[in-house]
């Protein structure tokens, strides 16, 4: 059984990688979404997954920006899509 779930891990993991976009942050909206410029030159919009932060305008919201800023701003970073928001945000 130990066997199975490790070989489930290792494929979920490997399947992750395929999805994985490597880029740098070049822009960051708010508190819970940066700007990545690929090595392609393509600038992408991440969300970042379960981070709950408040909006630009709301109370704390250009605090959460700018620490969130402190911390990947100029970084590179590696996306793995884990999902897709049908609301485009």
């Amino acid at each position: 059984m130990l066997v199975v779930v490790l070989m489930a891990a290792a494929f979920q993991l490997t399947l992750a990688a395929q999805n994985a976009i490597v880029g740098r942050v070049v822009g960051v909206h708010d508190g819970d979404t940066i700007n990545i410029l690929t090595p392609a030159k393509t600038e992408m919009k991440i969300r970042l997954e379960g981070i709950d932060a408040p909006e630009i305008k709301q109370p704390f919201g250009q605090k959460s920006k700018s620490e969130l800023s402190a911390i990947v701003f100029g970084k590179e970073v590696e996306n793995i899509q884990l999902s897709s928001d049908e609301a485009q945000k």
